[in-house]
């Protein structure tokens, strides 16, 4: 008697279409340390750390793009990109090597390709958890850094202090350049530590991202910025506000923290990051707002004509000047207020709109109202132990900080950092709305079942 033995050959089954593989996590996880850290990273030439990983992150995102389904707010954020591209691009090579204009249209390109790499990655937790991981990494190694320049006075890379020795030297700069750029960046760490914390499938991990949240807080105070504490007040009260129920407790949570805000500018005068000179600082100047004078410094007296002038400069070219467009046309045509010197807009929403035209400026509100609204339909819709309601609330409580952030800069555009916090507050948003589409039809079920 034969028996036959029937053999079944095993095929190899093809790679999950929503996995992320370890080069991806890697690169993902990379955007937010080579941000920050860019200038102290190795330059080859007139290509940084940043701009070689730009590259790298876009030509890895593209190429490993599946098939999934439609997300519309990924379509509207790459509609917002695009065009971005088409003026930078050309910028980059027209004017290679040009003051103002070739710096800046290499680090929007690299930003706006960064955000494309992202997005073009599966919208799945693990890669949340990659990106978040980055900013994990990013928030030690400068508050290493931090630490070391606190006790020693030894500051990383170009300072404020070499372009302007006029200066007053308050807060710690590390990296940054100035410590209102450090503030920007502790404004949207901290969020998204949080939310990593969350996230963390490790008790260690979880740990090290509270640990490196709390560390942030004092760094902060470090930074002398007004700016940064008043984002700090902000966004706690926008994190309580999401949690509060009551109409009534949320609108006096809101208005005790812009109450802070207000006595932040106010009492901080003179002794904070950002004042011109020793000898302008001081509350001998006013804003003058609907009739009325406010009793300011020069630092904010500077930052309010500037802003000013960018409204002359749209009105002027409402199609916008291109890169490095708002202090090429200060130098050329010069200002018709006082800003102590300084030509740089100080403002990131004028600075975009004065570049990139109120066209553009329009999307890019469109954009920002669609993040805001998605974050905040996705802290509603999830339930309240759900970690992604963490993340949600991070994502929020870094839109609703945007007004002072954009302020905290010279130029804002033209900062690394900047743009990964951008990339990383578009892949969030895009994974929240992916979870949206998936938790709202099975909770129908369940109440109608």
């Amino acid at each position: 008697m034969t028996v036959q033995v029937r053999t079944t050959r095993t095929t190899s089954q093809p790679a999950d279409p929503e996995s992320l593989s370890r080069i991806g996590f890697a690169l993902a996880a990379l955007a937010a340390p080579v941000s920050a850290l860019n200038p102290i990273l190795p330059h080859v030439g007139p290509v940084s750390a940043f701009t070689a990983y730009s590259l790298l992150m876009f030509v890895y995102g593209v190429f490993h793009m599946r098939r999934r389904p439609p997300n519309g707010l990924r379509r509207f954020i790459i509609v917002f990109c695009i065009p971005i591209l088409a003026i930078t691009l050309p910028a980059i090579v027209i004017h290679f090597g040009a003051a103002h204009i070739f710096a800046e249209a290499v680090v929007v390109s690299g930003g706006v390709l960064i955000t494309l790499g992202l997005i073009a990655l599966p919208s799945t937790l693990l890669t949340i958890r990659a990106v978040l991981a980055g900013w994990l990494l990013a928030s030690i190694s400068t508050t290493v850094l931090a630490i070391i320049e606190l006790t020693t006075g030894r500051h990383f890379g170009p300072s404020y202090l070499d372009a302007n020795p006029g200066a007053s030297k308050t807060g710690v700069v590390t990296v940054f350049f100035n410590p209102n750029n450090y503030a920007a960046f502790l404004t949207l760490t901290i969020p998204l530590l949080i939310a990593g914390a969350a996230l963390a499938t490790r008790t260690w991990t979880r740990r090290a991202y509270y640990l490196a949240a709390i560390a942030s807080v004092p760094i902060m105070i470090a930074t002398s910025s007004r700016f940064g504490v008043a984002a700090l007040l902000l966004g706690v009260a926008v994190w309580m506000i999401l949690r509060i129920r009551s109409h009534f407790a949320q609108a006096f949570v809101l208005a005790f923290a812009l109450l802070g805000v207000v006595l932040v500018f106010k009492f901080l005068q003179a002794n904070s990051a950002g004042e011109i000179s020793s000898s302008a600082s001081g509350a001998d100047y006013a804003i003058k707002l609907f009739g009325v004078e406010i009793t300011s410094d020069s630092s904010l007296v500077a930052r309010w004509n500037l802003m000013l002038n960018g409204f002359d400069m749209i009105d002027r070219a409402p199609f916008g000047s291109g890169p490095g467009g708002y202090e090429l046309v200060a130098l050329d045509q010069g200002t018709s207020r006082m800003t102590f010197g300084m030509i740089n807009p100080h403002n990131g929403a004028i600075e975009f709109l004065t570049q990139y035209g109120v066209i553009l400026g329009a999307i890019a509100v469109s954009v920002t109202i669609a993040l805001f609204v998605n974050s905040i339909r996705s802290n509603k819709l999830l339930h309240s132990s759900a970690p992604e309601r963490t993340l949600a609330s991070a994502s929020v409580c870094m839109i609703a900080c945007l007004p002072l952030i954009f302020s905290m800069h010279s130029t804002f555009l033209n900062v690394p950092h900047e743009w990964a916090g951008f990339a990383t507050i578009a892949v969030v948003a895009v994974y929240l709305h992916q979870l949206r589409a998936t938790k709202a039809p099975k909770q129908h079920e369940n109440t109608h079942g």
